[in-house]
């Protein structure tokens, strides 16, 4: 089920309206007329959303009078025709964090009588859609994790790690009474979302591994998931405290939720079959393809400054889920697990602990960001199969929080579910090591979006 925006859609439509109305409002996007030293015979105003710049302008009274408006944009060559009292516009598929420039000619007779051009750029980020998945009351307000599910009914769950709740208002959230739970689930159903958490009681998380009754020990994180029919089937990761301090979590096991449709009941938690190495992470990205299932997992070859990681697959059945899996040798499948080999093409990027796979135009697609402490490039490789091997190596996006001193960002994630003019969604996790700021300013700890061509992936 794809959730589908054509033209000026819902989610765009929301955001041209309250973007339209921002634009009249401050001069942050003014700039000096570069030509000379007159005043401007338009004072421009810009926000911008995603990949779309929103304009808006008045007369200075300055300026010669005119019929009417050319305003081109430089990088894609656009040109819009505005009446003399138009006061905006707008221009999308623009590029991301590169410079562009506007500009405006004033129009008379035919002849060009006075022109204003400005210079800038947009950071790319869908800022709209974050407000509506992420929100300041009434579901998840902050958090990792972030992957997604598309259900049968037209629903996503978004299958989130550490998360808060509560309410948050200019920015802040208080820390009198604010629980931090392991992790949560966001149920998406056009535009309007719920959280699930308190399996167990309050302060108990979305999903609590059996017998566990003090989650600070021991938790669940998310791993990923799809849906079959009515049922909804989620990797989560089995944790522990192996060691003082907020990086001594270790890895134990992963576990197959199984939960009912549309409730989203549980009914079973199982182990998965693999019980070798804690160093292989099974369940962090799991592909649907019909016939199989395919369920890949993340290896840290070296963790360090200079990490190395590898990504092997193994494949089952729905039937056989937690029972009996096959592994990809490079060649053929056996069901010895330590015969499993790395899928080829993926060296010159070390996959992140959390990634996916999913298909996009006939082809398959493993989306990760380098695992590089804060290198913030996010990639995609391309096969013709789900176990490769992987070529087109693609650069889609680089994040920005990571230059200011003492945030990180890691794991991004797609969410191919969501379409909008040929382009997909995607995600990555913004954090701090300052945890005091998680109160002080919640965007330090919530994802950021933004939406990248189809074309651009596959080509």
């Amino acid at each position: 089920m794809k959730f589908v925006v054509q033209g000026m859609g819902m989610v765009s439509a929301i955001l041209f309206a309250a973007l339209s109305i921002s634009c009249g409002e401050g001069d942050d996007g003014r700039r000096e007329n570069p030509f000379d030293n007159r005043p401007s015979f338009v004072e421009v105003r810009t926000s911008s959303n995603a990949d779309t710049l929103f304009l808006s302008w008045t007369r200075s009274g300055e300026g010669p009078d005119f019929e009417r408006l050319r305003i081109e944009e430089s990088s894609t060559g656009v040109v819009r025709e505005a009446e003399s009292d138009t006061e905006s516009c707008f221009f999308t598929r623009l590029p991301y964090n590169e410079t562009f420039s506007v500009t405006f000619s004033a129009i008379d007779g035919g002849e060009v009588v006075d022109t204003y051009r400005l210079d800038t750029r947009i950071s790319g980020l869908d800022e709209t859609f974050a407000k509506v998945l992420i929100r300041d009351s009434g579901s998840v307000t902050g958090g990792d994790g972030m992957y997604s599910v598309a259900l049968p009914d037209g629903r996503s769950v978004f299958l989130m790690g550490d998360s808060w709740l509560g309410t948050v208002v200019d920015g802040q959230r208080s820390s009198a009474g604010n629980h931090m739970y392991r992790n949560t689930y966001i149920l998406y159903d056009e535009g309007k979302v719920s959280a699930i958490a308190e399996a167990n009681g309050p302060n108990t998380s979305g999903a609590v591994p059996p017998g566990v009754t003090d989650e600070g020990k021991k938790w669940y994180w998310p791993g990923h998931g799809f849906a079959r029919e009515d049922r909804l089937y989620v990797f989560q990761t089995l944790m522990y405290q192996g060691g003082a301090g907020m990086w001594s979590f270790m890895y134990e096991t992963t576990h197959i939720l199984e939960y009912a449709l549309p409730e989203m009941t549980l009914v079973a938690t199982t182990p998965i079959p693999f019980t070798g190495s804690p160093d292989v992470h099974y369940g962090m990205a799991a592909l649907d393809d019909g016939n199989f299932i395919y369920v890949y997992a993340q290896v840290d070859v070296r963790n360090d400054a200079n990490p190395v990681s590898d990504v092997l697959v193994a494949r089952t059945t729905v039937e056989n889920l937690a029972t009996d899996w096959e592994y990809y040798t490079g060649g053929s499948w056996s069901d010895n697990p330590s015969s499993a080999a790395k899928l080829e093409g993926l060296a010159s990027v070390p996959v992140s602990s959390q990634f996916n796979v999913f298909k996009l135009g006939g082809k398959y697609v493993l989306l990760t960001q380098k695992k590089n402490f804060n290198s913030g490039e996010i990639y995609t490789f391309v096969s013709d199969t789900p176990y490769g091997p992987w070529r087109n190596r693609r650069l889609i996006f680089r994040t920005y929080e990571q230059n200011t001193p003492g945030l990180f960002t890691y794991n991004a994630m797609a969410h191919p579910q969501f379409e909008r003019d040929g382009m997909i969604l995607v995600s990555y996790n913004v954090n701090t090591e300052d945890f005091s700021q998680q109160f002080s300013d919640v965007s330090t700890y919530r994802p950021r979006f933004f939406w990248v061509s189809k074309e651009k992936i596959l080509n």
